[in-house]
């Protein structure tokens, strides 16, 4: 809480010149306060909110005729009385790790009751959650689901900017081993149905810039990224989950302007053609370890190797719901 060593300070300050009590800035100091109940606004009901502010105001209102009367001592008392108001509150970092467990339990009581298939992987797991736009809640360990808004059973644990060809390595940028681990080990109910989304990155943002540093073909990269890739696939078949891959979509279009947030190397038809390579070697490597592979690439991309961009958000990168029905046919995969 900022505000109450603010507070604690005009208290010392009125104890040594107590004339001060006269000059309390009370609109800057309702502001503060107000600032910090809005931290908490998301654990009260929206009554008992308003009845806590209601109750602020009183103590304001009290105050403020303490300071027309340059009261000192009464003026100290309503400090004394807000701060000791402020103190109930929880802290603002206690109440973000109440609200990611309750999204964790929330989103775990439902995959254990429905068996919801997992979809573990980047920020293109949002697809699968029925949202247009990109909708993370926290569960922490930096970890997100999405809320629901889908016919289909599925839970999806965005893990971050992951890529494919570090997910099996430890103590990278993003841990998505060691997160992964923990949601095999606290969330993920045992034999779950589990789709691995990895790649895109890979794809847009590393390929060429590597294949460019290395000297190699962009297909000796894909090769290195996928040989990562399947490990950690094969790991997951191991521990008993029935293990599915989604494979990486069709590439920004060269006239999506330039985003710091989406980077990019190579043009549109040079990563549509490492994709359509990627997936190809990704779906022969399921086959031969009994993974199922699913993917919409094909159907999103021109014989020219240029992006369908109408399959794609606004953000331009990830899959707009307009690409649910190209999506259907593969998820009766899931189910069969």
């Amino acid at each position: 809480m900022q505000t109450i060593p603010i507070l604690r300070q005009l208290i010392h300050t009125i104890q040594l010149h107590p004339p001060v009590a006269s000059s309390m800035p009370w609109d800057d100091i309702r502001s503060c306060i107000v600032a910090e109940y809005e931290c908490c606004a998301s654990i009260y009901p929206a009554s008992q909110l308003g009845s806590i502010q209601q109750d602020l105001d009183g103590i304001l209102a009290d105050a403020r005729q303490s300071y027309a009367k340059a009261d000192a001592t009464k003026t100290i008392g309503f400090l004394e009385k807000i701060i000791f108001a402020l103190k109930l509150l929880p802290e603002a970092g206690h109440i973000d790790a109440l609200l990611n467990q309750a999204n964790f339990d929330h989103a775990c009581l439902n995959h254990y009751k429905n068996n919801t298939i997992i979809v573990l992987g980047d920020s293109h797991v949002n697809f699968f959650s029925g949202n247009e736009n990109l909708s993370f809640l926290p569960i922490g360990h930096d970890i997100n689901t999405c809320p629901l808004h889908t016919a289909y059973h599925f839970t999806p644990l965005h893990i971050g900017p992951c890529l494919a060809y570090n997910c099996n390595r430890a103590n990278t940028t993003f841990q998505f081993q060691e997160k992964a681990a923990y949601l095999c080990q606290n969330f993920i109910r045992p034999n779950a149905r589990i789709i691995c989304c990895l790649g895109e990155i890979d794809l847009r943002v590393h390929v060429f810039k590597q294949a460019r540093l290395q000297n190699k073909n962009y297909t000796q990269i894909v090769d290195d990224i996928l040989s990562e890739y399947i490990q950690f696939l094969i790991t997951l078949k191991k521990k008993g989950y029935q293990v599915y891959c989604w494979g990486p979509i069709a590439s920004q279009t060269q006239n999506c302007p330039l985003d710091p947030m989406f980077p990019r190397n190579g043009l549109e038809t040079e990563r549509n053609a490492a994709t359509a390579y990627f997936n190809r070697q990704l779906s022969s490597l399921c086959r031969r370890h009994n993974i199922i592979f699913l993917s919409i690439f094909d159907k999103m991309i021109t014989d020219s190797y240029h992006t369908l961009e109408q399959y794609l958000s606004a953000d331009r990168c990830h899959l707009s719901q307009r690409a649910l029905p190209l999506a259907e046919e593969e998820f009766k995969k899931l189910f069969t």
